[in-house]
């Protein structure tokens, strides 16, 4: 039995990017800055938001074309992974995620670098980065080569 719930954006990303194609791929190699433009009725879940540097970004990647089960890399092409082994935009629920600085917080808004979704984007929710929580030093990249990660990074420099 399959289950539905409804999500409520609660803001709007406003980004330098209006073209999927020139989209920084992952937002560690992207300096591009940005808002949030958290909506009036949560601003005040934002209290104390700017003790933190970073922040996790929760969004509906609502100009993604498909849904997907398996899609090759965005950058290198190569062989299809499953969707669940990728962080292709193309995926069941369309749900996205980054990690991004917090630059400065001024009443609803959030001024942020690091940016790699379009402009317009609803966001679905905001948590603070806490490394003590968050990092996993020793984790594996699992399919991802050296030379891949560094194809991401040079792509995505040439996109900022």
């Amino acid at each position: 039995m399959e289950e539905t719930y409804t999500i409520r954006a609660i803001g709007k990303l406003r980004t330098p990017y209006t073209d999927m194609m020139q989209t920084p791929v992952q937002s560690q190699c992207s300096v591009g800055r940005g808002t949030i433009e958290v909506n009036p009725e949560y601003a005040e879940g934002l209290d104390q938001i700017d003790t933190f540097s970073h922040l996790m970004l929760f969004v509906r990647l609502d100009r993604a074309p498909a849904e997907l089960l398996a899609e090759k890399p965005m950058v290198d092409g190569g062989a299809s992974h499953g969707i669940f082994a990728t962080r292709h935009m193309s995926r069941p629920n369309k749900i996205g995620f980054s990690v991004v600085r917090l630059l400065a917080h001024r009443g609803n808004m959030l001024l942020i670098e690091g940016v790699d979704f379009l402009d317009g984007t609803p966001v679905l929710d905001i948590k603070p980065y806490i490394p003590a929580f968050d990092a996993v030093p020793d984790a594996s990249s699992g399919w991802l080569t050296d030379q891949h990660l560094a194809n991401i990074a040079e792509k995505s420099k040439n996109l900022s």
